[in-house]
Protein backbone atom coordinates (compact mmCIF):
# COMPACT_ATOMS: atom_id res chain seq x y z
CA UNK A 1 0.00 0.00 0.00
CA UNK A 2 1.79 3.14 -1.12
CA UNK A 3 0.98 6.03 1.15
CA UNK A 4 3.76 8.39 0.20
CA UNK A 5 1.72 10.33 -2.39
CA UNK A 6 -1.01 11.29 0.06
CA UNK A 7 -1.83 14.72 -1.34
CA UNK A 8 -4.96 16.23 0.16
CA UNK A 9 -5.92 19.88 -0.15
CA UNK A 10 -7.78 20.25 3.17
CA UNK A 11 -5.22 18.73 5.54
CA UNK A 12 -1.79 17.17 5.77
CA UNK A 13 -1.80 13.35 6.01
CA UNK A 14 1.34 11.90 7.56
CA UNK A 15 1.51 8.08 7.20
CA UNK A 16 1.79 6.45 10.63
CA UNK A 17 3.25 3.20 9.30
CA UNK A 18 3.88 2.21 5.66
CA UNK A 19 0.91 -0.20 5.69
CA UNK A 20 -1.76 1.29 7.95
CA UNK A 21 -2.72 4.57 9.57
CA UNK A 22 -2.10 8.29 9.14
CA UNK A 23 -2.05 11.31 11.44
CA UNK A 24 -4.01 14.21 9.94
CA UNK A 25 -3.04 17.83 10.63
CA UNK A 26 -4.62 21.17 9.83
CA UNK A 27 -8.27 20.65 10.78
CA UNK A 28 -10.30 21.88 13.74
CA UNK A 29 -12.88 19.11 14.13
CA UNK A 30 -15.05 21.23 16.44
CA UNK A 31 -16.00 23.43 13.45
CA UNK A 32 -18.21 22.57 10.46
CA UNK A 33 -15.98 21.34 7.62
CA UNK A 34 -16.22 22.16 3.93
CA UNK A 35 -17.65 19.68 1.42
CA UNK A 36 -14.13 19.21 0.03
CA UNK A 37 -12.72 18.44 3.49
CA UNK A 38 -15.52 15.93 4.14
CA UNK A 39 -14.94 14.20 0.80
CA UNK A 40 -11.20 14.07 1.42
CA UNK A 41 -11.67 12.73 4.95
CA UNK A 42 -13.76 9.84 3.63
CA UNK A 43 -11.07 9.15 1.01
CA UNK A 44 -8.30 9.29 3.62
CA UNK A 45 -10.14 6.89 5.92
CA UNK A 46 -10.56 4.40 3.06
CA UNK A 47 -6.91 4.80 2.03
CA UNK A 48 -5.23 4.65 5.46
CA UNK A 49 -7.90 2.51 7.24
CA UNK A 50 -7.38 4.36 10.55
CA UNK A 51 -6.82 8.12 10.89
CA UNK A 52 -5.63 10.00 13.96
CA UNK A 53 -6.10 13.58 15.13
CA UNK A 54 -4.18 15.14 18.04
CA UNK A 55 -5.16 18.14 20.20
CA UNK A 56 -8.86 18.29 19.32
CA UNK A 57 -11.23 19.81 21.88
CA UNK A 58 -14.65 18.30 21.24
CA UNK A 59 -17.97 18.24 23.06
CA UNK A 60 -19.99 15.04 22.62
CA UNK A 61 -22.28 16.91 20.19
CA UNK A 62 -19.27 18.03 18.13
CA UNK A 63 -17.92 14.49 18.03
CA UNK A 64 -21.30 13.28 16.76
CA UNK A 65 -21.45 15.99 14.08
CA UNK A 66 -17.93 15.16 12.89
CA UNK A 67 -18.57 11.39 12.88
CA UNK A 68 -21.66 11.84 10.67
CA UNK A 69 -19.24 12.76 7.84
CA UNK A 70 -18.39 9.05 7.59
CA UNK A 71 -21.78 7.36 7.92
CA UNK A 72 -25.07 7.10 9.77
CA UNK A 73 -24.97 7.62 13.53
CA UNK A 74 -27.72 6.21 15.74
CA UNK A 75 -28.49 5.96 19.43
CA UNK A 76 -26.42 3.46 21.39
CA UNK A 77 -28.26 0.17 21.79
CA UNK A 78 -25.43 -1.88 23.29
CA UNK A 79 -24.76 -2.63 26.95
CA UNK A 80 -22.33 0.27 27.42
CA UNK A 81 -23.27 3.38 29.37
CA UNK A 82 -23.86 6.43 27.20
CA UNK A 83 -23.48 10.18 27.52
CA UNK A 84 -26.75 11.50 28.97
CA UNK A 85 -26.95 14.58 26.75
CA UNK A 86 -25.84 12.71 23.63
CA UNK A 87 -27.32 9.19 23.35
CA UNK A 88 -25.20 8.39 20.27
CA UNK A 89 -22.03 8.42 22.41
CA UNK A 90 -20.90 5.38 24.39
CA UNK A 91 -18.61 5.74 27.39
CA UNK A 92 -15.81 3.17 27.32
CA UNK A 93 -14.27 3.30 30.77
CA UNK A 94 -11.96 1.28 33.00
CA UNK A 95 -11.25 2.05 36.65
CA UNK A 96 -9.64 0.20 39.55
CA UNK A 97 -13.15 -0.76 40.71
CA UNK A 98 -14.42 -1.72 37.25
CA UNK A 99 -11.58 -2.93 35.05
CA UNK A 100 -12.53 -3.68 31.46
CA UNK A 101 -10.66 -4.12 28.22
CA UNK A 102 -11.32 -5.50 24.77
CA UNK A 103 -7.97 -7.26 24.70
CA UNK A 104 -8.76 -9.55 21.80
CA UNK A 105 -8.49 -9.01 18.06
CA UNK A 106 -11.85 -8.29 16.46
CA UNK A 107 -13.82 -6.23 14.01
CA UNK A 108 -17.00 -4.89 15.61
CA UNK A 109 -20.26 -6.84 15.40
CA UNK A 110 -19.37 -8.99 12.38
CA UNK A 111 -22.12 -11.32 13.64
CA UNK A 112 -24.64 -9.04 11.92
CA UNK A 113 -25.46 -9.14 8.23
CA UNK A 114 -24.58 -5.41 8.00
CA UNK A 115 -21.81 -4.75 10.53
CA UNK A 116 -20.89 -1.15 11.41
CA UNK A 117 -18.58 0.42 8.82
CA UNK A 118 -16.50 2.34 11.35
CA UNK A 119 -15.99 4.03 14.69
CA UNK A 120 -14.70 7.29 16.13
CA UNK A 121 -13.01 7.10 19.54
CA UNK A 122 -12.13 10.22 21.52
CA UNK A 123 -9.82 10.24 24.53
CA UNK A 124 -11.12 11.73 27.78
CA UNK A 125 -8.89 10.27 30.52
CA UNK A 126 -5.71 8.41 29.57
CA UNK A 127 -3.31 6.42 31.80
CA UNK A 128 0.21 7.81 32.31
CA UNK A 129 1.39 4.79 30.37
CA UNK A 130 -0.38 1.81 28.85
CA UNK A 131 -3.85 1.53 27.40
CA UNK A 132 -2.70 1.67 23.78
CA UNK A 133 -4.95 0.49 20.94
CA UNK A 134 -3.67 -1.57 18.03
CA UNK A 135 -5.20 -1.85 14.57
CA UNK A 136 -4.37 -4.46 11.95
CA UNK A 137 -4.83 -3.97 8.20
CA UNK A 138 -6.71 -6.91 6.78
CA UNK A 139 -5.99 -5.49 3.32
CA UNK A 140 -2.25 -5.84 3.94
CA UNK A 141 -2.68 -9.27 5.52
CA UNK A 142 -4.54 -10.53 2.44
CA UNK A 143 -2.17 -8.90 -0.06
CA UNK A 144 0.85 -10.70 1.44
CA UNK A 145 -0.59 -14.17 0.76
CA UNK A 146 0.46 -16.31 -2.22
CA UNK A 147 -1.81 -15.85 -5.25
CA UNK A 148 -3.06 -19.44 -5.34
CA UNK A 149 -3.88 -19.32 -1.62
CA UNK A 150 -5.76 -16.04 -2.18
CA UNK A 151 -7.75 -17.70 -4.95
CA UNK A 152 -8.66 -20.63 -2.68
CA UNK A 153 -9.77 -18.32 0.15
CA UNK A 154 -12.03 -16.45 -2.26
CA UNK A 155 -14.09 -19.63 -2.73
CA UNK A 156 -14.84 -19.90 1.01
CA UNK A 157 -17.38 -18.46 3.44
CA UNK A 158 -17.42 -18.53 7.24
CA UNK A 159 -19.88 -18.32 10.11
CA UNK A 160 -19.81 -15.38 12.54
CA UNK A 161 -21.69 -15.45 15.86
CA UNK A 162 -21.69 -13.58 19.18
CA UNK A 163 -22.28 -16.82 21.07
CA UNK A 164 -18.58 -17.57 21.49
CA UNK A 165 -17.75 -14.33 23.31
CA UNK A 166 -19.04 -14.68 26.87
CA UNK A 167 -22.43 -13.10 26.12
CA UNK A 168 -24.01 -16.53 26.50
CA UNK A 169 -22.82 -16.79 30.12
CA UNK A 170 -23.67 -13.13 30.77
CA UNK A 171 -27.27 -13.59 29.59
CA UNK A 172 -27.66 -16.74 31.66
CA UNK A 173 -26.42 -14.89 34.74
CA UNK A 174 -28.99 -12.15 34.04
CA UNK A 175 -31.79 -14.66 33.55
CA UNK A 176 -31.21 -18.26 34.64
CA UNK A 177 -34.38 -19.43 32.87
CA UNK A 178 -32.57 -18.97 29.57
CA UNK A 179 -35.35 -16.82 28.10
CA UNK A 180 -33.08 -13.81 27.53
CA UNK A 181 -30.55 -16.08 25.82
CA UNK A 182 -33.22 -17.62 23.57
CA UNK A 183 -34.54 -14.16 22.67
CA UNK A 184 -31.03 -12.97 21.77
CA UNK A 185 -30.46 -16.10 19.65
CA UNK A 186 -33.72 -15.50 17.82
CA UNK A 187 -32.95 -11.83 17.25
CA UNK A 188 -29.30 -12.33 16.22
CA UNK A 189 -28.82 -15.74 14.62
CA UNK A 190 -25.36 -16.59 13.23
CA UNK A 191 -24.51 -15.00 9.87
CA UNK A 192 -22.31 -16.08 6.99
CA UNK A 193 -19.76 -13.77 5.35
CA UNK A 194 -17.32 -14.47 2.52
CA UNK A 195 -13.79 -15.13 3.84
CA UNK A 196 -12.55 -12.50 1.37
CA UNK A 197 -14.54 -9.29 0.93
CA UNK A 198 -14.05 -6.35 -1.42
CA UNK A 199 -13.90 -2.85 0.05
CA UNK A 200 -16.64 -0.76 -1.60
CA UNK A 201 -14.48 2.40 -1.83
CA UNK A 202 -10.96 1.16 -2.56
CA UNK A 203 -11.93 -2.01 -4.45
CA UNK A 204 -9.20 -3.82 -2.51
CA UNK A 205 -9.69 -7.32 -1.14
CA UNK A 206 -9.88 -7.84 2.62
CA UNK A 207 -9.38 -10.96 4.71
CA UNK A 208 -12.68 -11.05 6.59
CA UNK A 209 -12.36 -13.48 9.50
CA UNK A 210 -11.65 -12.53 13.13
CA UNK A 211 -10.80 -14.61 16.21
CA UNK A 212 -13.58 -13.15 18.36
CA UNK A 213 -16.64 -13.91 16.21
CA UNK A 214 -15.65 -16.29 13.35
CA UNK A 215 -16.33 -19.89 14.40
CA UNK A 216 -15.89 -22.07 11.33
CA UNK A 217 -15.50 -22.21 7.58
CA UNK A 218 -18.41 -23.75 5.74
CA UNK A 219 -17.88 -26.97 3.82
CA UNK A 220 -14.69 -28.01 5.63
CA UNK A 221 -14.36 -30.71 8.28
CA UNK A 222 -14.02 -29.18 11.75
CA UNK A 223 -10.30 -30.04 12.11
CA UNK A 224 -9.45 -28.51 8.72
CA UNK A 225 -11.57 -25.42 9.39
CA UNK A 226 -9.94 -24.92 12.80
CA UNK A 227 -6.45 -25.29 11.33
CA UNK A 228 -7.15 -22.83 8.52
CA UNK A 229 -8.68 -20.26 10.88
CA UNK A 230 -5.70 -20.55 13.25
CA UNK A 231 -3.43 -19.88 10.26
CA UNK A 232 -5.49 -16.86 9.14
CA UNK A 233 -5.80 -15.42 12.65
CA UNK A 234 -2.00 -15.62 13.04
CA UNK A 235 -1.62 -13.15 10.15
CA UNK A 236 -3.17 -10.42 12.34
CA UNK A 237 -0.34 -10.73 14.87
CA UNK A 238 2.43 -9.70 12.44
CA UNK A 239 3.77 -6.24 13.39
CA UNK A 240 4.01 -5.39 9.67
CA UNK A 241 0.20 -5.20 9.39
CA UNK A 242 -0.27 -3.28 12.64
CA UNK A 243 -0.37 0.27 13.98
CA UNK A 244 -0.01 0.70 17.74
CA UNK A 245 -1.37 4.04 18.90
CA UNK A 246 -0.40 5.76 22.11
CA UNK A 247 -3.29 7.85 23.32
CA UNK A 248 -3.09 11.35 24.73
CA UNK A 249 -5.97 13.45 26.08
CA UNK A 250 -7.92 15.19 23.28
CA UNK A 251 -6.87 12.60 20.69
CA UNK A 252 -9.43 11.24 18.22
CA UNK A 253 -9.10 8.08 16.15
CA UNK A 254 -11.47 7.06 13.34
CA UNK A 255 -11.20 3.58 11.87
CA UNK A 256 -12.72 1.58 9.05
CA UNK A 257 -14.35 -1.48 10.59
CA UNK A 258 -14.42 -3.25 7.21
CA UNK A 259 -10.71 -3.29 6.47
CA UNK A 260 -9.26 -3.45 9.99
CA UNK A 261 -9.37 -5.30 13.26
CA UNK A 262 -8.44 -3.73 16.59
CA UNK A 263 -7.17 -4.70 20.03
CA UNK A 264 -7.26 -2.66 23.25
CA UNK A 265 -4.21 -3.43 25.38
CA UNK A 266 -5.12 -4.34 28.98
CA UNK A 267 -1.89 -3.31 30.68
CA UNK A 268 -2.90 -0.24 32.67
CA UNK A 269 -4.79 -1.57 35.73
CA UNK A 270 -5.54 0.05 38.18
CA UNK A 271 -5.21 3.33 36.25
CA UNK A 272 -8.25 5.19 34.94
CA UNK A 273 -8.99 5.16 31.18
CA UNK A 274 -12.07 6.74 29.63
CA UNK A 275 -13.00 7.36 25.99
CA UNK A 276 -16.11 8.39 24.05
CA UNK A 277 -17.03 6.03 21.24
CA UNK A 278 -19.40 6.56 18.31
CA UNK A 279 -20.19 3.83 15.82
CA UNK A 280 -21.25 4.65 12.26
CA UNK A 281 -23.13 2.48 9.80
CA UNK A 282 -24.33 2.23 6.20
CA UNK A 283 -27.39 0.51 4.78
CA UNK A 284 -24.97 -1.73 2.83
CA UNK A 285 -21.66 -2.39 4.58
CA UNK A 286 -20.21 -4.00 1.43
Amino acid sequence: MSHSSAAYQSFLAEPYTPNIGATLYGLDLSQPLSELAQTELRAALAQFEVIFFRDQTLTPAQQVAFTRIFGQVNEVKAFFPRVESQPEVEVVESTAERPAANNNWHADITWQAQPPIGTSLYAQVIPASGGDTLWASMTTAYAALPKDFQAYLETLSAMHTWEVTGWTEYLLRQDASGEQLQAARAKYPPVTHPVVRVHPITGKKILYVNPTFTTHIHGLPRAQSDALLVQLFALITAPEVQARWRWQPDTLAVWDNRSTQHYAVADFYPQHRKLHRITFTADQAF
